[in-house]
């Protein structure tokens, strides 16, 4: 609770200075912030979110239900820049905060731990998301409805919890009803549909099935194009696994320029440090020759240490990526070096069995046996 109300305190100076434009607290200024999230407006939406926040705080104190919705929503905008321990930290003292005031199985308190659990995933904790979710969604299903649109997230998110941990064929089984559920409950071009599209499609090129990846992720492209607009995060997030699955096909040249037009709206419209735009240009690098691939990858590892952390799990994959392409040059003291980086890195977070930690000792185990021979 102390840092709760630290963190809005923080807020005041900008409340009093607003004091006397008596700012709109009600209904249609929440709405009309998270149509700006949803139109993908992230820095629009989180700076009226943040003027919300303030302005109920102050009318009507920190811990009345609509302050911590306003809190909620400010939270959910804050964690696409920080994802760093104190952030992590924030996000649990908001949901015992909801906990407290609001109730444990209050629709809201189960949404945000829903939410929560995400941000697990995002971190590695795929396993830990997983097994969350098997206990969340009876609760979800009794005091929500069991075709509740957030039951279903929550469905969705186990899903992409057991695709993480490459439980392909589990993760596959639970998508494709549920992508029946959401055509029927939403239709066939909802936000929620084409999403968990595209995560059948990533499913799907997992297991090397790529001529129905590819056509189903570009199905998801035109559908995600023609609701949200061509440069809707969605849509971007969408052209970025299209372009891979092409590269898993050999077709690096054009992985190679859909990858690096995607990059650059990103960095136009998001931020060059946005998590999304240096993940296509690590894709990016993937399908470049090793020196411009070496050349992309450092630039990239720098700008994830600098914003994410050193043990970030998509810093430890651009460390691995990097490792590679050292590899390829014969820059084998180097290379070991990143490879030891990422495996540690993957054993503390995934633990020994996870496959990608068996995938960095095996990199690791390679460069040994070639500096040798070298």
């Amino acid at each position: 609770m102390k840092h709760f109300l630290a963190a809005l305190l923080l807020l005041a100076p900008a409340c009093s200075a607003a004091a006397d434009a008596a700012p709109d607290i009600g209904p249609k200024a929440y709405d009309a912030a998270l149509a700006l999230c949803h139109a993908g407006k992230y820095p629009e939406a989180e700076q009226a979110f943040r003027a919300l926040v303030v302005a109920r705080t102050q009318a009507l104190g920190p811990e009345d239900r609509e302050s911590l919705l306003a809190r909620v929503e400010l939270m959910k905008l804050e964690m696409n820049r920080h994802r760093d321990a104190a952030a992590e930290a924030a996000v649990m003292d908001l949901f015992r905060n909801l906990r407290r005031i609001l109730g444990a199985e209050a629709p809201e308190t189960l949404k945000f731990q829903s939410w929560k659990i995400s941000l697990q995933s995002q971190r590695g904790r795929h396993e830990e998301a997983e097994q969350e979710c098997r206990s969340l969604i009876p609760i979800m299903a009794r005091v929500l409805g069991s075709e509740d649109r957030e039951i279903l997230s929550a469905r969705l998110m186990l899903a992409c919890a057991l695709l993480e941990q490459r439980k392909l064929n589990e993760s596959e089984k639970e998508l494709r009803p549920l992508l029946s559920l959401y055509e029927r409950a939403q239709g066939a071009d909802a936000p929620d549909t084409l999403y968990a599209r595209h995560a059948l499609g990533t499913a799907l090129m997992l297991q090397e099935s790529y001529a129905e990846a590819e056509a189903m992720l570009r199905g998801v492209i035109s559908s995600r194009t023609r609701v949200h607009g061509p440069e809707h995060p969605d849509t971007l997030n969408s052209r970025n696994s299209l372009a891979v699955v092409l590269g898993r096909q050999e077709k690096h040249a054009e992985a190679a320029k859909e990858l690096r037009s995607v990059a650059a709206i990103q960095a136009r419209t998001l931020g060059p440090e946005h998590p999304d735009t240096l993940r296509s240009r690590a894709n990016m690098a993937r399908e470049l020759p090793p020196q411009e691939a070496e050349r992309e990858f450092r630039a990239v590892l720098a700008m994830r240490e600098r914003v994410f952390g050193a043990e970030d799990p998509e810093t430890l994959v651009t460390c691995y990526n990097l490792a590679w392409q050292l590899s390829l040059q014969k820059k084998y003291p180097e290379a070991l070096a990143c490879a030891r980086r990422c495996y540690e890195g993957r054993m503390l977070l995934l633990g020994a069995d996870h496959p990608d930690t068996r995938e960095s000792g095996q990199l690791v185990k390679m460069l040994i046996d070639a500096a040798e021979k070298a």
